[in-house]
Formats: C-alpha cells, structure tokens, sequence
C-alpha cells in the first residue's frame, strides 16, 4: 500500500473519454501527444489499439474507451498520454488513448471519494476514487491498476518486441 501526504496539494493532467471525466497524477505522465502512425500488433487484446516509438522504446497503447468498455465510436480518441506504470519492481512505459486532454487541476488526496461499490459499469479497481469539481464528478485513475497482472504482462511482451518491427514506421 502506498503512502499519500493527504494535506499536500497535487497536480492531475484532466482528460476525457465520452462524456467523462478522468485524472492521473502528473508525475506518472511522461508526455502528452497526437497520436500519428501506429504499427497495429496481431492477436493482441482489443484494447491494445497498437504500438508506437516513444523516444526509441516500443510503447504499448491501450484504447481506455475499450478498456472501460464505454460506448465505440467510429473515431477514437487523437490524444495519447504516455505514463510509466509499475510492475511489480518493474517500470512498463504505456499509452493512454483518450479523446481529449482538458487541462491540469490541483487537489489534496484526502479530497479524493472513495469508490461506491455498485452502479459502476466498469472496474472500480482502476479508480482511487472520485473527485468533485465545479459540481462535475472527474475519476481519479490509479495507473498502476489500469490493466490487471496478466494484461501488465501482455502488455510488458508487446513493449520487449525487436525494435524492426516497429522502425518500418
């Protein structure tokens, strides 16, 4: 279990899926872009929506319309959020793509809600909780649970793929 300074205010990068609202802490994102040209990976989870080189590593992206199995739309989302999540001792870069990234908010962890056990359609376990802003509810993503042990792991083999594959981008 992690310790939070709960008295500490923090910074959250704020994004989109849909009509939601979702933040991460900043010190886990790496770098905020467009997404470009992805090299699409046979027979991985339809979540991962492909790979891409983030500065000569082979990054994982995970489409979180997808993962939080909300409503498809023909296009997905243009951001990606590129984070660094732990694995065990391990560190895995990964890509988040969203539909839009809003801006960054500051909040003290102790203001955090906790997860309501029912009438959630998708796994609280992603979630520290909730946020309330400005009479708008914005979810607090604990990056590290995105993906389960054994999605990590699948993601953490597309990441460790010979760099050829990806260099014909």
């Amino acid at each position: 279990m992690r310790t939070q300074d709960i008295e500490k205010r923090k910074s959250y990068i704020n994004f989109s899926i849909g009509n939601e609202n979702f933040a991460i802490i900043v010190n886990r994102v790496l770098e905020i872009m467009h997404l470009n040209q992805l090299t699409h990976v046979p027979n991985a989870s339809d979540f991962v929506k492909g790979i891409l080189n983030f500065r000569g590593a082979i990054v994982p992206v995970i489409n979180l319309r997808k993962r939080f199995n909300f409503m498809q739309h023909e296009v997905d989302g243009d951001m990606v959020v590129v984070v660094e999540v732990m694995n065990n001792d391990n560190h895995v870069l990964m890509g988040l793509l969203v539909d839009e990234v809003t801006d960054v908010i500051e909040f003290e962890y102790k203001d955090i809600r906790t997860v309501p056990e029912i009438g959630i359609k998708y796994n609280p376990d992603f979630l520290e909780g909730f946020i309330e802003m400005n009479g708008k509810f914005t979810m607090v993503l604990d990056v590290d649970r995105v993906l389960s042990i054994s999605e990590l792991a699948e993601v953490s083999e597309v990441s460790n793929m010979p760099k050829d594959i990806h260099e014909n981008q």
